[in-house]
């Protein structure tokens, strides 16, 4: 289903996706509404399901996580037994991001952990509780993780760099409320002050300053809407690629962030080298523009793999 929105409306989620934390009397000046025009338009919105809620990306590198991505093929399930793996796997504290998906991969399953042990942890206890029902399973260490604005929505070039995370970042020094600051953004990025405030038992003010600390630190990257963008008309595909050479990995990163329909490139250390995750219209635009990387990119670029994402279960950059 397409839902049709106007061109206020378009405004109103690019302002949110430039920065989600944003008043409404913010926002109304940039779309040229009342405060009470944008906050009917973004309830409308979320009504609708074309926004999902809220969340903040944050630079778990500086937190000291190390990330992990799960790809799952399925084997004698029914769709009972798949709905219990993922609320199963919604339901651990070390799962930050869960997809179904088909191609390759039925689920697609990101987990932040402090340390190599910990996923094996899980793994091991989801296995035995689960082995039956795989048939395929893929593990990737992600190195490196770019995540970027959702430009082709609005027709215009990247006017900001991506937020960026990876194992070679320093860990920096917080507080225990620093991180319960954190889960409240992580989850609602746009969680009124006074709200966390009464809840710490602190002042608004305070609580401002401190998220304001946790930008300068690079924890705290950006504010934005979980968008439902199949409502709008675009299709969801995560690419996996194999490399044969590696010395142009900076010009392929350099050509991903310019590239406005890819919203996240990822380096991984595992059986694919780098990923990236598009929108696009349909699998002939996707076509399109894996075509013009490949001959971009033809000497570097050994073969990949395309899976479309239909479901996004969980979106939280913050380990419970």
């Amino acid at each position: 289903m397409v839902v049709n929105i106007d061109l206020k409306d378009k405004k109103i989620i690019e302002a949110l996706e430039d920065d989600a934390r944003q008043s409404n009397i913010q926002i109304a000046k940039k779309v040229g509404l009342s405060k009470d025009a944008v906050r009917y338009r973004i309830a409308r919105l979320e009504k609708e399901k074309i926004i999902l809620g809220y969340y903040s990306v944050l630079n778990i590198s500086r937190l000291g996580y190390l990330t992990y991505k799960l790809m799952i093929n399925f084997q004698n399930t029914t769709s009972k037994v798949e709905e219990e793996i993922i609320k199963y796997l919604q339901k651990s504290k070390v799962v930050g991001w869960l997809t179904s998906c088909d191609g390759v991969y039925n689920l697609m399953v990101v987990f932040w952990v402090r340390k190599p042990s910990e996923f094996q942890k899980f793994l091991d206890d989801f296995l035995k509780k689960y082995s039956n029902y795989i048939k395929e399973r893929e593990v990737l260490s992600i190195t490196e993780n770019h995540s970027c604005r959702k430009n082709y929505l609005f027709n215009r070039n990247k006017s900001f760099e991506s937020a960026y995370y990876s194992l070679e970042q320093e860990n920096v020094k917080f507080d225990s409320v620093d991180i319960k600051i954190l889960h409240f953004l992580a989850n609602n990025s746009r969680v009124p002050l006074y709200e966390i405030a009464e809840s710490l038992n602190l002042t608004p003010e305070a609580i401002s300053h401190r998220i304001k600390q946790l930008k300068n630190k690079d924890i705290v990257q950006a504010f934005r809407p979980i968008l439902n963008t199949s409502f709008l008309g675009y299709e969801y595909y995560n690419v996996l690629f194999r490399l044969r050479n590696f010395d142009n990995i900076k010009q392929l990163f350099d050509y991903f962030e310019r590239n406005k329909n890819i919203i996240y490139y990822v380096r991984y250390l595992g059986d694919f080298d780098v990923g990236i995750d598009i929108e696009a219209k349909d699998s002939r635009e996707l076509r399109s523009m894996i075509k013009k990387i490949k001959d971009e990119f033809s000497k570097d670029i050994e073969s990949y793999q395309t899976i479309l994402v239909y479901q996004e279960h969980k979106l939280s950059y913050m380990p419970e």
